[in-house]
């Protein structure tokens, strides 16, 4: 069944790469005329671009650092203006540094907390008003497994993403009644960023192909015995934004080929 969203107008933050570009792309191709942010011109122009040749509707490519206010309020004026409105917010975002607890100082905790839960807070005030005015909209933002299955080395991603997560939850049940839907998607492991950049240098380091990297290194606790391709998530994300979905909200998906143990 095809998924059809021509006439909606999202915005995908952190989408020059990995798997912003690629859901990004898969708005387009379902109809949507389209908005994304980085903070490289080079990368974001030639993501637009990119963009551009899989879409007959009009694509937007701005620079945004989302840890600045300014910026995020600059980004949602300008894809309203340029656009002529929002009803799609998609709110992705980049790396964080590995560590534990006795890894970090306070300001590293601030720079996490302003990269990840608080862009999600900025963006979702910036788009809700004009979801409102055009009768609904979707919110949908990319997390990570590792809030249910949170690993030592990944304690700031861990603690700001959970938060993430309770404020979808809470944004569902308040705005369900004016047809904005919220929903969280919990990526595993993908072949983007760095985990793509770990499996490129282990196989010059290894005189190894791809596969055998990823089988050796990183699919050992994925029962599909692989890890994802930036498409999959894309289109469980295409889906979640469609009418084809339109029941759906509040609800936490994880994508990581039955790594997942928990039961609830």
């Amino acid at each position: 069944m095809g998924v059809a969203l021509k006439g909606k107008i999202a915005l995908v933050t952190a989408a020059s790469q990995g798997l912003g570009l690629a859901c990004a792309k898969s708005l387009a191709e379902a109809g949507c005329a389209v908005a994304i942010c980085g903070r490289r011109q080079e990368i974001v122009e030639s993501a637009r671009l990119d963009l551009e040749a899989s879409s007959e509707q009009p694509v937007v490519g701005e620079i945004a650092d989302l840890t600045r206010a300014a910026d995020l309020e600059r980004l949602v004026s300008t894809v309203q203006e340029r656009l002529g409105g929002l009803d799609i917010l998609v709110v992705n975002s980049g790396h964080i540094p590995y560590g534990g607890l006795e890894d970090f100082e306070d300001e590293q905790w601030y720079q996490a907390f302003d990269l990840l839960l608080m862009s999600a807070v900025r963006l979702s005030r910036l788009a809700i008003p004009e979801m409102r005015r055009r009768g609904g909209g979707d919110i949908v933002f990319i997390g990570s497994s590792t809030v249910r299955n949170p690993p030592p080395h990944l304690l700031l991603s861990t603690v700001m993403r959970v938060g993430i997560t309770g404020l979808a939850k809470t944004m569902a049940r308040s705005l369900a009644g004016e047809n904005i839907r919220v929903n969280v998607v919990l990526p595993g492991l993908f072949d983007t960023g760095r985990v793509a950049q770990r499996i490129d240098d282990l196989m010059i380091e290894r005189g190894l192909s791809r596969e055998e990297v990823v089988i050796a290194e990183f699919a050992g606790e994925v029962p599909m015995e692989r890890i994802g391709a930036a498409e999959e998530l894309a289109a469980l994300l295409t889906f979640i934004v469609s009418r084809q979905a339109a029941y759906m909200t509040g609800t936490v998906i994880t994508l990581d080929g039955g790594a997942d143990r928990s039961i609830l």
